[in-house]
């Protein structure tokens, strides 16, 4: 499959034509019809069938796509795909049969022309992959990811668009922001993109006229060194090697490579033909802008160039291995901290015999970039923003609180405190996952004002400020979730919220799963000054329809009672000692279920298991590689979870693993 490369063709146009190509490769005839029909009325009958139509839905004389609406189709392929269907307390399809259902529901839809939900590749929904399989079972031997456009992240479009208007955001509320599947460009964005590819170039060509020659106009904003002069001069075209010259320094400065020869043809085609009617430097500015527009300028391509496998899978190219790797480990295109890595991917990039083609040699690249020592000190920035995301406390700052009379706090710095905290965890490099979760260390030297913090932290009233790390109370804090940061992202403007807390207990380090919130649910607790939360709380516990989705959430919440909505250690509420008692339960690991007396000994029963281990290299799956785990990347999800535990816990060994793997080197047409 070719890449369109058209410059004057429409961003989204070589998208269109990227997907239907893909779409192309996807279908393929089957048998699977045969099979549906005997499923439906062994797994769906008792509820769907026979008269019986819970929920208003008869699948009465179905035996095939043509004898449902597409609506119902759709509503079957959720319901299978996420486990809700058939209910727990029946009879249940096994694995493959569920999958045969669910592909063979949505290969209908898409043949007939509707469009699928595929929830599995969003981003909040990958706890729906089971969990034992992916670390329990034999894995599929050949893990791969299917082919695709991925979408640069916005901070990696603004490093080469300085000046420019920002076409990207990020979707808010996303365990995982930077998801390949939910992002696209679209007419909008890429209208934002061309014009500011035009007035980049605009920019860089104002030129005046001295004795016949073009030179830097006052303002222009050419960068040192660029080799653009040589076609803006007004009386003669430029000489192919002139016009190679600018067009591969464009390439290079866009897209970190030159033009291929059939680009350099197709631009010099662009130019000659709007010159003709133009003049030479509407013409020049035109070719300039055309590298902007390629597809890598605001996609990282991953197609697979190499040969078809018998696996039916094609490995990534040298090009596209380096490229996927900046994308991957670099928090900007340029500049800062991502020097060590962008030069070393530009000299392996030109480095003779060094081919990439297998994992080993991915592997020792990838470490040599983690190891790189940075201008900072710090480790890569990829690591930490990794756990700005995980942890999910930066959204603290959107938390508004009404600060109590004669008190200390201020949410940034609190922020600052569990950044570096996490920052020399990640440093140290050992046993990270759990050290994260029960350290009694802490920093508490970013206050404002030279203000102490030790109400805030529970430190000695006496306490001195300091840049070191201090330790606390063992027994009042374990780890990033005890860290005011993360209690005050982790809660509402005027309480704590043991539904927000329990929720990433149960999603991030048991791999629960929580249903959407029905549209008929009044979400609401009622206020009382005379009680607890607890108390107001079991407005929720007492009702049998809310508790059946609350029963794991609110048990694990509550055990971080003994924080106030400040993140401040606490013995009473409304003048009665706290109650920080909790529970786990149905937590898929038995011998972990059961009551715990507060957070701390919550979190380090939880911590020690290794479910919340195996959770977490899910996450950075998620987060590395850009999409939700399948069933076809266990092998990866053991390789990596092994190579964690026998570094003694390094993040650099499991990164390493997870960027060697084949979940992230090859491609496939097919998921």
């Amino acid at each position: 499959m070719t890449v369109p490369r058209t410059p004057t063709r429409p961003i989204t146009s070589l998208v269109c034509g990227l997907v239907v190509s893909a779409s192309c490769m996807l279908h393929a005839a089957d048998d699977r019809a045969a099979k549906v029909a005997p499923l439906l009325e062994r797994y769906c009958a008792d509820c769907h069938m026979e008269g019986s139509e819970e929920g208003g839905l008869s699948l009465d004389k179905v035996h095939g796509f043509n004898d449902a609406k597409p609506d119902i189709w759709s509503g079957l392929h959720e319901q299978l795909q996420l486990g809700h269907m058939p209910p727990k307390d029946s009879d249940q399809p096994t694995a493959d049969e569920r999958a045969l259902l669910v592909a063979w529901i949505a290969d209908s839809l898409t043949a007939a022309g509707f469009h699928v939900n595929n929830k599995l590749e969003w981003p909040n929904y990958g706890n729906y992959v089971p969990h034992e399989p992916l670390f329990r079972k034999p894995p599929h031997p050949a893990p791969a990811t299917r082919i695709r456009l991925w979408r640069q992240r916005p901070e990696q479009y603004a490093a080469r668009n300085g000046g420019g208007t920002q076409a990207f955001s990020l979707l808010p509320g996303q365990q995982i922001l930077d998801f390949a599947a939910i992002y696209s460009v679209d007419e909008s964005a890429a209208e934002i993109v061309l014009r500011n590819a035009q007035q980049l170039v605009e920019r860089w060509t104002k030129v005046e006229i001295k004795d016949g020659v073009a030179v830097k106009a006052p303002g222009s904003q050419l960068p040192n060194g660029a080799p653009l002069l040589e076609i803006l001069q007004p009386d003669k075209a430029p000489t192919p090697e002139q016009f190679a010259k600018s067009i591969n320094w464009m390439f290079t400065w866009a897209l970190s490579r030159q033009a291929t020869p059939e680009e350099l043809a197709e631009i010099r085609d662009l130019y000659d033909s709007i010159a003709k009617d133009q003049g030479p430097l509407f013409a020049a500015r035109a070719a300039l802008t055309a590298p902007l527009l390629e597809p890598e300028a605001v996609y990282r391509l991953e197609l697979g160039a190499g040969d078809l496998d018998e696996q039916g899978r094609r490995r990534l190219s040298k090009t596209e291995i380096l490229s996927a790797l900046r994308h991957t480990l670099t928090v900007q295109a340029e500049g800062g901290d991502n020097w060590p890595v962008t030069s070393r991917l530009n000299a392996t990039g030109n480095a003779a015999g060094v081919t990439l083609a297998t994992s080993d040699e991915v592997a020792t690249l990838v470490r040599q970039l983690l190891d790189a020592p940075l201008p900072s000190g710090k480790p890569p920035g990829r690591l930490l923003a990794f756990f700005d995301e995980y942890f999910d406390f930066l959204k603290a700052k959107d938390v508004f609180k009404d600060i109590p009379p004669a008190t200390t706090f201020g949410i940034d710095g609190a922020i600052a405190d569990t950044r570096q905290l996490i920052a020399s965890i990640v440093a140290e490099d050992k046993d990270v996952f759990r050290t994260l979760l029960t350290t009694d260390k802490a920093y508490a030297g970013h206050v404002a004002n030279g203000a102490s913090p030790h109400r805030l932290y529970g430190l000695p009233a006496d306490w001195k400020k300091t840049d070191a790390a201090v330790a606390l109370r063992p027994d009042e804090h374990a780890g990033i979730l005890t860290q005011p940061a993360w209690l005050v992202a982790h809660s509402g403007n005027f309480d704590n919220d043991p539904v927000r807390r329990g929720k990433w207990v149960l999603e991030h380090l048991l791999g629960g799963t929580v249903p959407d919130v029905p549209v008929t649910v009044c979400a609401n607790v009622p206020p009382d000054e005379t009680k607890t939360l607890r108390q107001r709380f079991d407005v929720i516990t007492n009702d049998s329809y809310c508790w059946t989705c609350h029963r794991q959430m609110n048990q694990l919440g509550m055990a971080f009672e003994a924080y106030d909505h400040f993140g401040r250690y606490r013995l009473q509420e409304l003048m009665n000692p706290v109650d920080a008692s909790g529970a786990i339960v149905d937590s898929g690991v038995p011998e972990l279920d059961g009551p715990v007396n507060d957070a701390v000994d919550m979190i380090r029963k939880i911590a020690a298991t290794e479910r919340a281990q195996e959770m977490f290299v899910r996450y950075a799956f998620r987060y590395f590689l850009g999409r939700n785990e399948t069933l076809r990347d266990a092998k990866t999800l053991q390789e990596a979870n092994r190579a964690y535990e026998e570094s003694g816990g390094s993040l650099k060994a499991l990164v390493t693993s997870l960027l060697s793997s084949d979940s992230f080197l090859y491609r496939t047409a097919a998921p």
